[in-house]
């Protein structure tokens, strides 16, 4: 680093595309963690009362579970597609960021608002924190790899 000048290399925007994947792919285990956790104390209640499963899911409509678990396979989905396409489109970036974006703020809605069918939610656990913290960080990195590729693709336009 020269200056005010940062020089932007394929190989080190290629590293940062790699842990951006990881905190990606990261998050992901985290929502199957919750999935898991959500269908057990699913089990649980119903063993414990005399509602069924199905019942109990038809009450509900769509489960946490299936939530969880969707958000989790779009982590991977989108993840895999950054390694695939690194610096050659923003399109993965912007979707990271703008999922991400939406996940904290429905966190800090259903933390501060009492929504229907979702209530106030008043627990605030180490698991959501850390997924908080994982998005942020991924919305942080997808907008320095959109910034260091707009570098990159300049500096190869002044180089012709």
């Amino acid at each position: 680093m020269k200056g005010n000048t940062v020089t932007v290399t394929k190989t080190s925007l290629s590293a940062i595309v790699y842990i951006l994947t990881a905190l990606m792919l990261s998050t992901a285990i985290i929502y199957f963690v919750v999935a898991s956790q959500s269908y057990s104390e699913l089990s649980q209640f119903t063993s414990q009362s005399s509602i069924s499963k199905n019942a109990l899911t038809e009450i509900m409509g769509i489960t946490n579970e299936l939530i969880f678990f969707t958000i989790g396979i779009a982590y991977i989905l989108v993840g895999f597609w950054m390694i695939r396409r690194k610096y050659h489109s923003k399109i993965p970036y912007i979707v990271a960021i703008a999922g991400s974006a939406v996940l904290i703020v429905f966190y800090i809605a259903t933390r501060t608002v009492n929504l229907p069918t979702i209530g106030l939610q008043t627990d605030i656990g180490t698991i959501d924190t850390i997924s908080k913290v994982l998005q942020g960080s991924i919305i942080v990195g997808s907008l320095f790899i959109l910034r260091l590729s707009e570098r990159l693709v300049t500096i190869y336009k002044m180089k012709r």
